[in-house]
């Protein structure tokens, strides 16, 4: 397995036609993806992403930004995990693919978690944001770090790889913590809640890195902000180009965003106002964004 601690320099990305390898059902709806790919493309940092375009003929003309959720190399092959759920016409035709079809990859993509971060690291998935989030302990635990690992969902069910979680945290020294609104596993509550439980015992000060829903990464935003605690969230977004070119993407920078934004910065980069997803993100720091603006 090889992973490498994520680093806020714009990332060295290509286009590679890839084959797919391991494609099976993951649980809840979902699947996972593995995806082989050729010599030269970079390893991808835990919160990257990368674009992923059908061959032709295909139901979708866009490709499909899918976060990358494990690295490994094996036999000198680079392989590039994805969890993902079958939801759209292009995630339904992604979940049809067998192994040794082609797909066209594009990336490394944007910016990943700064993982280097001093503190504690709380890492708080939801849902499928559990994926990337597992890449991260793998992380951090390279480098001699333990993780806390908050996951949530609303119900037993909705605990995507919940098993596996738990598998990988106990070898790699990290604390599995888990919440269903319903209480069906874990505390009752949201991750708020476990975060208002847990917080007092752990040392301070603590750095969150988290995966999930938009509602929730608000949340996790807000609850940081009040804290004085730091946040990085990696946001979701529709991404044609994947490389800040079509502007489709935008994120609502707060006021200490605007502050912080270069007049002189490459377009790619977004404006004053707005900052791209997929060039200044995906992954933003909690004070960078306007919550009350972002859908």
């Amino acid at each position: 397995m090889t992973t490498v601690i994520a680093t806020r320099s714009a990332p060295a990305w290509r286009q590679v036609t890839a084959r797919v390898g391991r494609h099976a059902d993951a649980g809840a709806g979902h699947r996972w993806l593995d995806l082989e790919v050729p010599a030269g493309f970079a390893v991808p940092a835990p919160g990257q992403f990368v674009q992923l375009l059908l061959a032709a003929p295909a139901p979708v003309l866009l490709p499909r930004p899918m976060s990358v959720a494990s690295v490994a190399r094996r036999a000198g092959r680079l392989t590039i995990g994805f969890l993902y759920a079958p939801v759209g016409i292009g995630t339904r035709a992604l979940a049809a693919l067998v192994p040794g079809q082609p797909v066209e990859a594009l990336g490394p993509l944007g910016r990943g978690y700064p993982l280097e971060e001093p503190g504690t690291a709380v890492l708080v998935a939801g849902g499928r944001g559990v994926a990337p989030l597992l890449f991260a302990a793998d992380a951090l635990a390279k480098h001699g770090r333990t993780c806390e690992f908050v996951f949530g969902a609303r119900t037993r069910s909705l605990l995507v790889g919940v098993e596996d979680a738990r598998r990988r945290l106990a070898k790699l020294g990290g604390r599995l913590h888990l919440a269903t609104d319903d209480g069906s596993r874990g505390r009752r509550g949201n991750v708020l809640d476990l975060l208002d439980h847990l917080a007092p015992r752990l040392d301070a000060p603590l750095v969150l890195h988290a995966c999930g829903p938009h509602g929730m990464l608000h949340a996790v935003a807000e609850w940081a902000m009040a804290r004085s605690f730091r946040a990085h969230l990696a946001m979701e977004s529709v991404m044609a180009c994947g490389t800040g070119v079509c502007r489709g993407c935008p994120m609502p920078r707060s006021a200490a965003g605007r502050a912080g934004h270069r007049a002189d910065a490459p377009s790619l980069y977004g404006n004053r106002e707005y900052a791209m997803c997929c060039t200044e993100g995906p992954v933003f720091e909690a004070h960078d964004l306007d919550w009350t603006r972002v859908e």
